[in-house]
């Protein structure tokens, strides 16, 4: 199942090591972070041993984490990264409360903010916190855009980024991947979710715009065809096919920039640049990405004191060597420096267009939406994957699509409704 572990003052390996180990679980390979996180815990705190479990965060990876948590097996701390894993692990009672902790430490204040939510909350109860900040950008192949002539935008409309990528196109490159979320750029937190309690938001015409938009790109070719990407799982992992230049712009987030300035194992020729993501004209101005990687205590686990030492190192102190896997620490606990040395490998002017990295990244305040409502959203995200998919494959159109989605959340909500 792609796992690996690091153990850290013991032997082992997996979910094993003894009861006495601290048991972590998390979909960041240990090399991107989490080892060095682990043996600086070590260091402060030689009294705990500690196992690092790597799970791959895909479909398969986390049925393996939610297996092991429902099967008993030795977890004490793991990570949860979508939100509809989120939903179901906290409501089929796998996350432990973590409210009374968090109130009392005041290196933790920030989790307890209602208006730009770090945490997240079950019936008011916090059941897990975001130890990364993660906003989206759109990443340009410096090559080819010289070669085509297109001037990198400072600011940009979806319009201008769907004929960005027409001119971005060409006999051997498709101008996108796909389109960014408009509907969420346009709407922020909670925008499945309609302000009338127990009904989705999925009327709102953003999102028709938004399965007509990709359609649209699709069909003409300046987006990447919809059958290849379910083939090729390209919907989980787009990197290769970025860095073999199959497409150009790339809607992203930190985390892939990891394979960008690791030229042994993902080789490439071209500089990568930075875009802010688009806007929608009469919409909002949220970035498009979130605060994520959420980290949660089994409630089950027997080690609770050195669990709850080990996700506030995480959070705090400890947060730094993440940013080797594009992770921005929370609570901002680390200077530009470090989130350049960190995050761009250390020949960054090689990989990198450092001028926009500065702009998009380090001196952007972007507004990150962080969902609060997650009733029945297992179901309505398996719903909407399954109609987008339906309409970029060219089987169905954008408005039954949506008014299915519409639909199938309206029930959802209704069957979950109270439990999120």
């Amino acid at each position: 199942m792609g796992a690996s572990a690091l153990v850290a003052g013991c032997s082992g390996s997996g979910g094993g090591g003894g009861s006495d180990v601290l048991q972590v679980w998390g979909g960041v390979p240990a090399a991107s972070g989490p080892g060095k996180v682990v043996e600086a815990f070590q260091r402060k705190f030689p009294q705990y041993k500690v196992n690092y479990t790597r799970f791959v965060n895909d479909d398969r990876g986390n049925l393996k984490l939610d297996t092991a948590l429902q099967g008993g097996l030795d977890i004490d701390v793991y990570f949860t990264y979508a939100s509809a894993s989120l939903a179901l692990r906290a409501g089929s009672g796998l996350a432990a409360d973590l409210t009374d902790r968090v109130k009392g430490d005041p290196d933790l204040a920030l989790f307890l903010d209602t208006e730009q939510p770090r945490a997240f909350l079950d019936q008011g109860r916090v059941k897990a916190l975001a130890t990364a900040r993660e906003p989206y950008f759109v990443l340009f192949n410096e090559k080819l855009r010289e070669q085509a002539g297109v001037e990198l935008p400072h600011q940009w409309t979806v319009d201008e980024y769907r004929a960005t990528a027409k001119k971005l196109t060409s006999g051997s490159t498709v101008g996108a991947y796909t389109i960014p979320d408009i509907a969420r750029i346009s709407l922020g937190p909670n925008y499945w979710y309609s302000d009338d309690n127990g009904r989705s938001n999925f009327d709102n015409p953003i999102f028709e715009q938004a399965l007509a938009t990709g359609r649209a790109m699709i069909d003409e070719g300046s987006a990447f065809p919809w059958s290849e990407v379910l083939a090729r799982h390209l919907d989980a992992y787009q990197q290769n096919s970025f860095l073999k230049a199959e497409f150009n712009l790339w809607s992203t987030a930190p985390f892939n920039l990891r394979y960008l300035y690791d030229a042994k194992k993902y080789p490439h020729d071209f500089k990568v640049s930075f875009a802010p993501p688009p806007t929608v004209p009469g919409g909002g101005d949220w970035n498009g990405g979130s605060y994520n990687n959420f980290v949660m205590m089994n409630p089950k686990s027997t080690k609770t004191e050195a669990a709850w030492q080990f996700i506030k190192f995480w959070l705090t102190e400890g947060s730094a060597p993440m940013l080797a896997g594009g992770k921005i620490p929370t609570l901002g606990n680390v200077t530009n420096d470090q989130l350049r040395a960190g995050m761009l490998g250390k020949e960054p002017d090689k990989y990198f267009d450092l001028d926009s990295f500065q702009r998009v990244v380090l001196d952007a305040e972007p507004k990150l939406a962080t969902d609060t409502k997650l009733a029945g959203f297992p179901e309505i995200n398996l719903a909407y994957g399954q109609q987008r998919d339906l309409c970029w494959l060219g089987e169905k159109s954008p408005g039954p699509a949506i008014r299915e989605v519409y639909r199938l959340a309206n029930a959802a909500i209704a069957r979950n409704e109270g439990s999120a």
